[in-house]
């Protein structure tokens, strides 16, 4: 429904901008505020300036000005291989989307000449089965683009792979598999680029601290109780609840919790798209004395802006969206039409770094919260982190799955203290494989 285009660049500002220059030598920037990148040119300079500081970018349809990261020598991508990975749970969980009885985690293992290795992750949430058709799609039409030539950068190859895709994505009439496939090549080539470099993903692409904030995300709130507890007991000061169907339900559900956190911490409501207009505009006052910090999707993405205007303007509550906003154009359009303050792109299901973190920083540098979406994997899990802390977002929360998590908390060890997460100084995302791991809930494909 967002179909407004972004205000244009200011070209008075631009051309007051230095011109680039190539440079032979590697160049290392330190900025003021303890911002630190790695580039190859001024150009480079030039546009992390622009993205970072003044939030200027020129806005295709499909595309924006990726992140400015260069590596030393040309990327060459020797292997690509797909981790298919399930686990079943205790119970099915009903969601407006379909019944599960699995948790599923689509890993890309990416490796270089040299033999360095980088980690993604496919969104594959729904339906568990697409996970077959996106390790396929990985395997037999990306993986030949993406060793048949050398790039200069990740944002090179996401925006090369991108453009040769496209065709692909119209004919077949799946732009959110074609989309995540290369979400997840981009995380991985990430992580190569900042092994190579040496410095954890987060200090290379600009951020100022590896310590970002988290929100603990639960289930339905009727069953809640317990997991609020855990998380109370691990630090957490925010926690998000989902919920579907009558508002009456909700009320009945989320008393309890709120009365339970107190003034002291933020609560959260995800509905997943499952109200109609009529009913949201209804529905949004009487969850008025639950002080929601936001109300996340309460209708489909594509319902009319119109539609999201006149709910923005009967919610005593900020709105929240983006997750299932799967080109640039529609989020730029979202952001510029005000009605959303908070946005979740999923970096696992659109655009990568290389896609989210510029986004990240317009919305940052218009006001909005940035509390990237993120339900999925170990590679996803950290990737999302890594990007929060790069957008140097002021108020921005990190989505940290409670409950169903199985196949990422096998594969990651990450502390959560304070309701914090340190990423530390590692390589890279800094994840470490277990292989054996990976063999015990490793699908046949």
């Amino acid at each position: 429904g967002f179909a407004e285009q972004p205000p244009a660049v200011d070209e008075a500002q631009q051309a007051q901008m230095p011109q680039p220059q190539a440079v032979g030598a590697r160049c290392r920037v330190l900025w003021r505020g303890g911002d630190l990148t790695h580039t190859n040119s001024v150009s480079d300079i030039h546009n992390f300036i622009i993205e970072r500081y003044i939030g200027l970018l020129t806005i295709g349809p499909m595309t924006a000005q990726p992140a400015a990261l260069t590596a030393e020598a040309p990327l060459r991508i020797r292997s690509v291989e797909p981790f298919a990975l399930e686990a079943a749970l205790p119970r099915a969980v009903a969601t407006p989307m379909m019944a599960i009885g699995s948790t599923v985690s689509l890993l890309v293992a990416l490796r270089d000449d040299d033999g360095v290795e980088g980690w993604g992750e496919i969104w594959c949430n729904f339906p568990r089965f697409g996970i077959r058709h996106r390790a396929r799609m990985l395997t037999e039409v990306f993986a030949p683009l993406l060793t048949r030539r050398a790039f200069a950068s990740p944002a090179e190859a996401w925006s090369w792979l991108t453009a040769s895709s496209n065709v692909l994505r119209l004919q077949s009439g799946e732009p959110g598999p074609v989309a995540a496939v290369i979400s997840g090549i981009d995380i991985a080539l990430h992580d190569l680029a900042a092994k190579r470099a040496g410095l954890p993903l987060w200090r290379l692409l600009g951020g100022r601290s590896g310590t970002v904030r988290a929100y603990a995300s639960l289930g339905r709130a009727v069953e809640a109780g317990p997991a609020v507890e855990r998380g109370l007991a691990q630090g957490f000061r925010a926690f998000k609840l989902h919920s579907a169907g009558a508002v009456a339900d909700h009320i009945r559900e989320i008393r309890p919790i709120r009365r339970r956190l107190g003034e002291a911490c933020e609560l959260m409501l995800d509905v997943n798209s499952s109200w109609d207009i009529e009913s949201a505009i209804a529905s949004v006052p009487q969850l008025a004395e639950d002080r929601l910090a936001w109300l996340e999707e309460p209708i489909p993405v594509d319902a009319p802006a119109e539609a999201w205007r006149r709910l923005a303007a009967a919610a005593p509550m900020p709105l929240a969206g983006g997750e299932n906003m799967l080109t640039v154009g529609a989020l730029d359009a979202a952001l510029a039409d005000g009605v959303l303050q908070v946005f979740q792109p999923d970096i696992a299901k659109w655009g990568g770094f290389s896609g989210c973190l510029p986004f990240a920083r317009r919305a940052v540098v218009r006001g909005r919260r940035f509390c990237p979406h993120m339900f999925s994997g170990a590679p996803g899990q950290l990737a999302s982190a890594h990007l929060l802390a790069a957008s140097n977002s002021p108020d921005g929360l990190l989505e940290y799955g409670v409950g169903a998590t199985l196949l990422r908390d096998a594969l990651l060890d990450l502390t959560v203290r304070d309701g914090q997460v340190e990423l530390g100084e590692a390589p890279g995302l800094g994840l470490q494989i277990d292989r054996a791991v990976l063999e015990k809930y490793r699908l046949k494909i």
